[in-house]
């Protein structure tokens, strides 16, 4: 069985520290061991490393845009491929061509078990068993969609639900959906046996390629990279499941959660704060994260959540919380912090006097690590080393860099940095306008 993690997903829900380049799915908030002290890790590499206790890492891919693919491969350590969406179109188009990519890059038979699933899921390993368990009802099916339904520890109002008939013998058979209903609908759903909807389902690849055939175009990646736009821009829940009278769903008794708001996040959260955090004693159930660097003090705090990083400040009721997208209309995405392939960017600053441009960021370079070769047009670029030594590659000569060495990069001079015996952090100046300047050597 294959397995795929769709990862392409906004990112707005757990701003300040998200946007759409740097999706809540990459934020290290989370525990691999549930234990605090532990080193943080994100959603994802928690998510890829259950797979991995599971036995099934060597065959997952994650499906996300071009802007996220070096992200992902500096988490997972280059461990899983990705399947680039050339743009956001929900998670049907996804689906096809993560099904694309199985068939075409990674030698997947049309009769082989494909299983999708979000990357934000709260669980334990058995999870990923029952999943094993879909996959292997599946595999001896004919023309079915497999779902998996976590059992519900109270009629929430966040999730959908699975409607099972009352069989009671598992596969279940399916007969429909419920979509977040209110509290009293909720409770009766519970009452009758409905599971909460994990977003887990799973079919032959065969299947896709007859989808495919509805929209002209074929399980190629490639080529279906070309014809995206061809395929509907809805949820793969909208164009199929609900349409699909071969439903079967597995149930999943263990904890399950998902971790999509601030709300839900705060409540897996170990610690009460992470970052530089005062509390008074007059606080109550709330949480806070700090990634500026400087003290934060919370006073008489009562089910908030406080977080603050370069990009904004977010002060919110934790119920509240659920509904942020609406308040970030007029607020842009671009973000100070960048995770790279050879380590990591922080904008700390920009200015702009007198028609001058002017940005100031913080670089760390991983030892053993080199930024791709690149040139800059129309800004020049003052670097001065922090700690660490590596090597500079200006136009193909090697200048050594210590900690306190200098040096200046004139606009349309190819560069490139390189960590060796220890991380490299410096700090850049850049002078002009940086904005969409940067060329790769490759282009």
């Amino acid at each position: 069985m294959y397995i795929v993690l769709l990862s392409g997903g906004s990112g707005k829900r757990l701003w300040p520290l998200s946007n759409d380049l740097y999706s809540k799915q990459y934020i290290k908030l989370m525990n691999y061991d549930g234990e605090t002290g532990a080193e943080k890790c994100s959603m994802l590499q928690r998510v890829f490393g259950q797979l991995k206790d599971a036995g099934l890492s060597k065959n997952t891919i994650v499906c996300a845009s071009g802007a996220q693919e070096e992200l992902i491969d500096s988490q997972l350590g280059g461990a899983a491929e990705v399947a680039v969406e050339p743009m956001r179109r929900d998670t049907f188009p996804a689906v096809m061509l993560s099904c694309a990519y199985l068939l075409s890059k990674k030698g997947a038979k049309e009769d082989d078990v494909a299983a999708f699933l979000p990357v934000d899921p709260y669980t334990s390993v058995e999870f990923f068993d029952s999943i094993k368990r879909l996959g292997d009802y599946v595999k001896n099916a004919d023309n079915t969609i497999g779902l998996l339904g976590g059992a519900p520890t109270y009629p929430s109002t966040k999730y959908g639900y699975i409607v099972p008939e009352q069989s009671g013998m598992e596969p279940l058979a399916v007969k429909g959906f419920r979509e977040k209903p209110d509290e009293a609908a909720a409770e009766e759903l519970v009452k009758e046996g409905a599971l909460w909807n994990c977003g887990v389902f799973c079919f032959k690849l065969g299947m896709a390629v007859e989808w495919l055939k509805k929209y002209g175009v074929t399980a190629d990646y490639d080529a279906l990279t070309a014809d995206y736009e061809k395929l509907p821009k809805k949820s793969f829940d909208y164009e199929i499941l609900e349409h699909w009278d071969k439903l079967a769903a597995v149930k999943f008794d263990g904890v399950w959660k998902d971790l999509g708001t601030w709300n839900t996040l705060t409540e897996e959260m170990r610690e009460k704060s992470i970052g530089d955090v005062t509390w008074d004693d007059t606080c109550e159930n709330s949480h806070a994260v700090n990634v500026l660097g400087i003290p934060m003090v919370i006073m008489g705090a009562k089910d908030m959540v406080i977080a603050a990083s370069h990009d904004g400040i977010l002060v919110a009721d934790k119920h509240q919380s659920s509904y942020i997208k609406d308040c970030l209309v007029h607020i842009s995405d671009e973000s100070k912090y960048e995770e790279r392939r050879f380590g990591t960017v922080k904008t700390i600053g920009s200015d702009e006097d007198d028609g001058v441009k002017s940005v100031i960021r913080r670089i760390k370079v991983l030892d053993g690590r080199e930024m791709p070769y690149h040139r800059h047009l129309k800004h020049t670029e003052t670097l001065t080393v922090l700690s660490g030594m590596g090597k500079l590659i200006l136009e193909g000569v090697e200048v050594d860099l210590l900690a306190g060495s200098s040096v200046s990069i004139a606009a349309g001079k190819g560069h490139s940095l390189r960590a060796e015996g220890a991380d490299l952090r410096c700090i850049e100046i850049s002078i002009g306008d940086s904005c969409g300047d940067e060329v790769f050597e490759d282009e």
